[in-house]
């Protein structure tokens, strides 16, 4: 799906530095505010609880983070 793949829809990484500044802007926002996440659909696993995307957040970010010895 394009959405996941940085090849075609998705964004390389091309400024690393920025990239994290951009990724605790968001991380900051997604934590400080209420959201209602089970509006939206994953592009895999369909349709999730609030619960479901927290927990699926938490394991993908701490997947990312281990592959950069984070």
């Amino acid at each position: 799906m394009p959405e996941v793949d940085q090849e075609i829809g998705g964004t390389r990484p091309v400024a690393f530095e920025q990239d994290i500044g951009e990724l605790e802007a968001l991380i900051e926002e997604f934590t400080s505010r209420g959201v209602k996440l089970q509006r939206q659909r994953h592009p895999i696993f369909g349709k999730m609880t609030d619960e479901d995307w927290l927990r699926w957040g938490y394991l993908h970010m701490d997947h990312h983070l281990r592959q950069f010895d984070a």
